[in-house]
């Protein structure tokens, strides 16, 4: 579910949004025209999870292009532990580019040349359902379980429900990601801000607080003007805009699938955006600034990459580490965004079962020593994996904060209002929320002119 970084203006759309823009208003005779997912669970009779270790095939794995880390991971795990497991076994990867990742698997899928195994995230994982391509695993892992290899006390079964429908689970997590907030140490200590509220759990007042400190030191610098404290990626990222939205009370569909929007929690989190908007805090949508966390000259950063993402930039390397996102408790109901990036089953491929067993392997404490030897520093999606000073995916960053990617997870939610409508309006919705971000930050309109505007646009994308 990781975010991909901007460096000025307008943040980029989320991997999955930016995703959907490209299958919009396009006519899918692969797809299960009703929207509604068909798919029912493969029950143990259905499935072989007892692969012979001679097997001969070639699984074909599809990832996204231009991503060098996910490259390194699933081959380091595949040639340093998979392949003597399954020796006459052979990798082939393809390539996706996540900017018309829709289109792509759609077009391979109704040629019958996608891949055995596809990379997915949420929410872009509903839109795998909505075609009858994702392989529902309830049935592998009732197997699985039934011989004794397999149990959910092993795993962060939270992820894994975020990669399900109706309880029915198709992706398997490659690691457990988590917005948090990553800190530039040296820009502040520089300014002479008070570190001591910079911590786990720390608060939403705590954070503005620190902003407030930053934006006086620019002030005094002469620097305020086109500067900022964070790139929050709020108007471009449903992982911070929606969990802030429910943070307020609020939400954008309740379990009906019926437009709740409109209601005094939604209008509190408008007057907060607009308040640290002017305040200079974030940049506000459609305007350009040079100032970036990226380019060292911004000193917080919400996002769910891996330390390992920002210590490689040269601008910022040995001065990040990260503490856990501040907690708005304006309602006592604080949320946290979260999400999943993974691997589902071709519901079509012939090669099922060692498909099946190459992702049961990734998330093996072994794989996931592997996936992090190529650079995976992220969570792993296993619980028993936590003491990262003693774990291979905290190699080199042991005096980095990374529990803070594993704590409040009592607060941690994905885009839910998502799976609550009709898959086949997924698209619409997020292009909706997004729009409604945008309004909720410029300020050109009033308060309940926005609100009024989201509910009609909602209503519009589910073709009410």
């Amino acid at each position: 579910m990781e975010k991909r970084i901007h460096r000025v203006g307008l943040p980029l759309l989320v991997l999955t949004a930016t995703a959907s823009l490209a299958g919009c208003n396009v006519e899918d005779p692969y797809a299960n025209q009703s929207g509604k997912n068909s798919n029912t669970p493969v029950s143990i009779a259905d499935v072989d999870v007892d692969v012979p270790s001679d097997i001969t095939a070639e699984l074909h794995i599809l990832i996204p292009s231009g991503n060098d880390n996910e490259t390194s991971m699933i081959r380091t795990a595949w040639d340093e532990g998979f392949s003597l497991l399954y020796p006459n076994a052979t990798l082939k990867l393809e390539y996706t580019s996540v900017s018309s990742y829709e289109t792509t698997v759609r077009n391979m899928a109704m040629s019958g040349k996608l891949a055995d195994v596809v990379w997915t995230n949420s929410p872009e994982y509903l839109y795998l359902i909505k075609n009858d391509i994702a392989e529902p695993l309830d049935g592998y892992i009732s197997a699985e379980t039934k011989a004794n290899r397999w149990s959910w006390a092993d795993y962060r079964k939270a992820y894994f429900d975020m990669g399900s429908l109706n309880d029915i689970h198709y992706v398997v997590p490659r690691s457990a990601d988590s917005v948090v907030c990553f800190y530039n140490k040296k820009l502040l200590q520089d300014a002479n801000i008070d570190m001591s509220k910079i911590k786990d759990g720390w608060t939403w007042d705590d954070f503005k607080s620190v902003c407030e400190s930053w934006m006086e030191y620019l002030r005094s610098q002469g620097k305020a003007d086109g500067n900022y404290a964070c790139d929050m990626y709020l108007t471009g990222w449903g992982s911070v805009g929606y969990p802030m939205l429910r943070s307020y009370g609020a939400d954008v569909l309740n379990e009906k699938g019926e437009v709740v929007i409109d209601s005094q929690g939604t209008r509190g989190m408008i007057n907060e955006i607009r308040d640290i908007t002017d305040k200079g805090y974030i940049v506000r949508a459609g305007v350009t600034s040079g100032s970036s966390f990226e380019f060292g000259t911004t000193p917080f950063c919400f996002q769910s990459a891996a330390i390992s993402h920002y210590d490689t930039k040269a601008n910022i390397h040995g001065n990040v580490d990260l503490v856990t996102l501040p907690l708005i408790e304006a309602n006592n109901t604080p949320k946290i965004g979260a999400g999943i990036a993974g691997y589902t089953i071709n519901k079509k491929s012939s090669n099922k079962a060692i498909a099946w067993k190459f992702l049961q392997y990734l998330i093996s404490k072994e794989g996931q020593n592997y996936m992090a030897e190529g650079g995976l520093n992220l969570a792993p999606i296993r619980s028993d994996m936590d003491d990262y000073t003693q774990e291979k995916w905290g190699e080199g960053y042991t005096d980095k904060n990374l529990s803070a990617y594993l704590k409040n997870d009592e607060y941690k939610i994905t885009e839910e209002y998502l799976s609550r409508a009709d898959i086949k309006y997924m698209s619409r919705l997020q292009l909706a929320f997004q729009d409604f971000l945008v309004d909720a930050s410029q300020a050109r309109k009033s308060v309940d002119v926005v609100v009024s505007n989201a509910v009609s646009n909602f209503k519009s994308a589910m073709g009410q």
